[in-house]
């Protein structure tokens, strides 16, 4: 029974070395160029390691306001691979979900398949109505999701290249995302 297992631990090892695995459009795609043969016991561990975020992302804020970049860096040992539009979500200072709609946009227009290789980053264009009206929530966190990945708290920078520490001034009452892009040329333009 264990030289079974083995053998197709040995297997599986072997037909991943050096191998790409493709992933549905939207779906992340990683590239691994060696291959490391787990034990079963491990697969736990694995599994686990699919829960930590894959990016790192950061909003910095423009001059104007609500308006902000957001860049997701590859945080992984791995390339990821993803197309289209990230998901934002919301809290409140409760921690509970934040009902704030996002409209996806075409900035700077459509959004290529993306391969990030360790280190490298993506951006996309935010538009956050911030208001005091009384559609607007006080946000305590904002998340983001590329399409295919763990989501990822953001980190919020403010024109000061600073952290922002206290979201909760922050009302917002709806949200504009552009899709994701190789380079930040053009994505902050909202009409």
């Amino acid at each position: 029974m264990r030289l079974t297992i083995l053998a197709a631990v040995l297997a599986v090892g072997a037909t991943a070395c050096g191998t790409s695995s493709s992933a549905p459009q939207g779906q992340a795609a990683s590239t691994t160029g060696s291959a490391t043969s787990t034990p079963a016991s491990s697969t736990a561990a694995s599994a686990s390691d699919k829960q930590q975020a894959a990016v790192k992302a950061e909003l910095t804020m423009q001059g104007k306001p609500g308006l902000g970049l957001l860049a997701a860096t590859n945080q992984s040992g791995a390339p990821i691979t993803f197309q289209g539009w990230p998901k934002l979500t919301f809290t409140n200072p409760a921690n509970e979900p934040a009902n704030i709609p996002v409209e996806q946009k075409l900035v700077p227009g459509e959004g290529p398949s993306i391969t990030l290789q360790p280190g490298q980053t993506a951006f996309a264009g935010v538009q956050l109505d911030v208001d005091d009206d009384t559609n607007s929530f006080a946000i305590n966190e904002m998340t983001v999701e590329l399409p295919g990945l763990v989501p990822a708290k953001v980190t919020f920078i403010g024109t000061d290249g600073q952290p922002i520490a206290d979201l909760t001034k922050l009302k917002v009452s709806e949200a504009k995302v552009g899709t994701m892009q190789p380079a930040a040329q053009g994505v902050t333009v909202f009409d």
